[in-house]
């Protein structure tokens, strides 16, 4: 599937692009996963259903537990997943992971584009990673819908990413910027890599990015 612009095409369009571009790269070098986190994983019809198509080392699928605050959307999530596993959470996310009651060694974060972004999720990796340790988040490099760097949002910003504007930017001053962050929690980066996920207006805006860490 290419691309998709968001901005020209409407209603039900395949936006799994970025993911199955991720998933690429983790066949082609041979990475197998345990237990994967997802959050912000909505009713699983965007990204959360490809995660099972991770490979792990025993050849059967990934335990994956899926974490969703709104509970027209959980219900669709359970329909989707938990219907015979225990494994969706109506939950806040960012509370969630607070306080984790088990390990991962892979954490999906499919994060909206206000407030915190994937801010907030960077403090407390260290508290559930084990094993081998991936790092999966969006990253979004020209905000639309007006948004404005003076806003609560464009502040955030402004201060995760220490950059007075953040309208249009280079994915690599963003991911430089997120692995001065990761760094200072204490994590041990391998490396990152950025996959174009979504257009807006022709404009590449999203990106997933994968942190392989030690």
């Amino acid at each position: 599937m290419a691309l998709v612009d968001i901005a020209k095409e409407t209603g039900d369009v395949d936006r799994t692009h970025g993911i199955n571009q991720v998933l690429k790269h983790f066949k082609e070098n041979k990475y197998t996963v345990n237990n994967v986190l997802d959050l912000f994983a909505g009713d699983g019809s965007f990204c959360s259903w490809l995660l099972y198509s991770l490979e792990t080392k025993d050849g059967n699928l990934p335990n994956i537990d899926h974490l969703e605050l709104d509970q027209e959307l959980y219900d669709k999530l359970v329909d989707r997943f938990g219907r015979h596993r225990n494994n969706c959470y109506n939950v806040d996310s960012y509370k969630f992971i607070e306080d984790p009651s088990k390990l991962y060694d892979t954490v999906f974060c499919d994060n909206g584009m206000w407030d915190h972004e994937y801010f907030n999720v960077i403090p407390y990796l260290t508290d559930f990673f084990l094993g081998a340790k991936y790092f999966i988040h969006n990253i979004n490099v020209r905000p639309y819908n007006g948004f404005k760097n003076n806003s609560v949002w464009g502040k955030n910003r402004s201060e995760f990413y220490g950059m007075k504007d953040t309208t249009d930017c280079d994915p690599e001053d963003l991911m430089e910027a997120t692995y001065q962050r990761l760094k200072e929690n204490n994590l041990d980066v391998n490396y990152g890599v950025f996959f174009p996920r979504e257009l807006y207006n022709g404009h590449i805006y999203l990106y997933h990015v994968l942190w392989k860490i030690n």
